[in-house]
C-alpha cells in the first residue's frame, strides 16, 4: 500500500486543519489501552481543546488522530491544562498528513434489524495469554522438553526446546512467527541450487544464523532442522531445533515434525493453554477483516493491539470458520462500547468457503456496508 506523508508545523495550518478535518467525524486519541474516542471542541491560536470522556488526568505528550476519507491525520499534542468539564487543552506540536489507498467496505451486523445474521465469535486464545501460562509453568514445561528430548538424544550433537515465553527476540521464534514453515539447511557450507531454497538459505544465514552466537562459535555444525510448535496448527508457541556435523537428509525432518506434534499433543491433553468460550458478536465484517463489540470490560482481557488471536467465527446456520487474526486497533466508543477491529491472516480450505459464502449471501440482501 502506497502512502504519501506530509509534515506541518505551522501553527496556522494547523489551525485551518483542524477546522477541515476534526470538526466533523470521529477524533481518536491513543492510548496504552486502545483507541479513545475524543470530541473537537475548537482551537484558538495555539491552543486546541478537547472533551475526553474516562480520563480523570493527563500529562506529558498525547497523539490524537482522525480519517477522512483516503486521509489518516496524527497531531501529537502536548498537554497544558484541564477544566471542570472534561475538556483538556494542549498545544500543537506537530501534524501528519498520511495519505492512504481506502480500504475496503465491510458488511455491517446489526442484530436488531438482521436477527438471522446474529454472527459472534468464540473459543478465543491470544499469542500474548499463551505466553503468561507458559511463563507460569516452567516446571511442566521443563518436564515436555525432558520427554521430547528423550525421543533423539544421541542421535543429533545438539538439540534444543524452546518456547516464546523465554524471549521473542530469538531469531528462530521470530522467523516462525512470520510463518508456521519449517527450517530445513541440509548443509550451510553449500548454496542450494533452487531459488525457493536459496531464499530459505539466505534467510537462515543472514537472519538466524548470524545471530546464533552458539553455533557461530562451533563450527563443525554444519546442518539444521527446525520445526515450530503450532497451536491447532495455526499459532506458532515454540520449536525444536537439531544441528548436526553432518547434513541432515529430507526424511529426518519429518521425524522431527512428529516429535513437534507430540508435544503440541501433550499441552492439548492437559488443556494447558486457556481457550475461553464466551461469545463476543461480529460487528461488522470484510474479506480481510472483522470487528468485535462489547461493553463488558472483562472481554478486553483477551486483545492486545498487534496480538495474534485465534477463535471460531459462528455463522448462521450452524457454520463456523477457524480464524487466526491480528489485533489493529481497540477502540473505545460512546456508551463505554469497546470496538476491537481485526485482520484476517490465515484459515483453513474449509473456513475460507464458508466466510466466503457468507459474505457472498449478505452482500445480496443489501446489508449496510462501512468503510471505517
Amino acid at each position: 500500500m502506497s502512502e504519501e506523508i506530509l509534515t506541518i508545523t505551522d501553527v496556522e495550518q494547523i489551525r485551518e486543519i483542524f477546522y477541515k478535518y476534526f470538526l466533523k467525524g470521529d477524533v481518536y486519541l491513543k492510548t496504552k489501552n486502545g483507541d479513545l474516542k475524543i470530541y473537537f471542541l475548537g482551537v484558538s491560536e495555539n491552543k486546541v481543546a478537547f472533551k475526553i470522556p474516562y480520563i480523570k488526568s493527563f500529562s506529558g505528550i498525547g497523539l490524537v488522530f482522525a480519517r477522512r476519507g483516503h486521509s489518516i491525520i496524527y497531531i501529537q499534542l502536548k498537554f497544558l491544562d484541564k477544566s471542570e468539564d472534561e475538556s483538556f487543552i494542549f498545544h500543537p506540536i506537530k501534524l501528519q498528513i498520511i495519505n492512504v489507498q481506502r480500504k475496503e467496505e465491510r458488511l455491517v451486523i446489526s442484530p436488531q434489524s438482521q436477527s438471522k445474521k446474529i454472527v459472534y465469535v468464540t473459543n478465543i486464545i491470544s499469542d500474548f495469554i499463551m505466553e503468561n501460562t507458559l511463563s507460569m509453568e516452567i516446571k511442566k514445561i521443563d518436564r515436555i522438553k525432558e520427554i521430547l528430548k528423550s525421543d533423539i538424544e544421541g542421535h543429533f550433537p545438539y538439540i534444543k526446546i524452546f518456547f516464546f515465553n523465554e524471549g521473542r527476540s530469538d531469531p528462530r521464534m521470530k522467523y516462525f512467527l512470520l510463518g508456521n514453515k519449517p527450517l530445513h539447511i541440509y548443509d550451510m557450507r553449500k548454496k542450494p541450487s533452487t531459488e525457493r531454497e536459496m531464499t530459505d538459505y539466505t534467510i537462515y544465514m543472514n537472519e538466524i544464523y548470524a545471530k546464533d552466537y552458539y553455533l557461530q562459535n562451533r563450527k563443525q555444525l554444519i546442518s539444521e532442522i527446525s520445526v515450530p510448535f503450532l497451536f491447532r496448527t495455526k499459532i506458532p508457541y515454540g520449536y525444536i531445533q537439531v544441528n548436526s556435523t553432518a547434513p541432515i537428509p529430507e526424511n529426518i525432518l519429518s521425524i522431527i515434525k512428529k516429535i513437534a506434534i507430540s508435544g503440541d499433543e501433550m499441552l492439548t491433553k492437559m488443556r494447558f493453554f486457556p481457550v475461553s468460550n464466551d461469545k463476543l458478536l461480529v460487528s461488522d465484517i470484510s474479506r480481510n477483516g472483522l470487528s468485535m463489540a462489547f461493553r463488558d470490560r472483562k472481554f478486553i482481557r483477551y486483545f492486545k493491539e498487534r496480538c495474534r488471536v485465534y477463535f471460531d467465527l459462528m455463522l448462521p446456520n450452524g457454520k463456523k470458520a477457524s480464524i487466526q487474526a491480528e489485533v489493529r486497533n481497540i477502540v473505545l466508543l460512546e456508551n463505554k462500547i469497546i470496538k476491537v477491529g481485526c485482520e484476517i491472516k490465515e484459515m483453513d480450505a474449509l473456513s475460507e468457503v464458508n466466510y466466503e459464502e457468507f459474505l457472498e449471501e449478505s452482500s445480496k440482501e443489501n446489508i449496510p456496508q462501512s468503510t471505517e
